[in-house]
């Protein structure tokens, strides 16, 4: 047991410094990798900072058309409603009991003068057939 426990304490002397050795080189490795990074933001922080002002103006123009679009569908929804109140006006003008004999009157009127008109043609012909 004692051999053993010699042996390990030998592993541990040997390993201990190792272990130190990678971990001292890893650390190194993860300062070099935020150094780098460190690098690169501060060299893209001015080009990030004009490409978030373009897109801040970008979404304010979009937000202004939207604000158009907005107003433009609003006036077509008034003009739809107007339209359909007017429709309905003509609607209820059509079915009303004056509309009706109107047309009646109108129609009367029409087969009147049409008769009329085929009447003074048939009389017409009669005379040129006479002569």
């Amino acid at each position: 047991m004692g051999v053993l426990k010699a042996l390990l304490m030998l592993v541990a002397v040997i390993a201990t410094p190792l272990i130190a050795f990678f971990v001292m080189r890893l650390l190194l490795k993860v300062n070099r990798t935020i150094t780098h990074i460190n690098r690169t933001l501060d060299d893209a922080r001015p080009q990030i900072n004009s490409i978030l002002v373009n897109m801040n103006r970008t979404v304010e123009d979009v937000n202004g058309e939207l604000d158009k679009i907005g107003r433009l569908t609003d006036e077509a929804q008034d003009m739809l409603q107007r339209s359909e109140k007017s429709l309905s006006a003509v609607e209820n003008a059509i079915n009303s009991p004056l509309a009706r004999y109107a047309g009646t009157l109108a129609s009367f009127f029409t087969a009147a003068f049409l008769v009329r008109g085929i009447f003074r043609r048939s009389e017409k012909v009669a005379r040129k057939l006479k002569r």
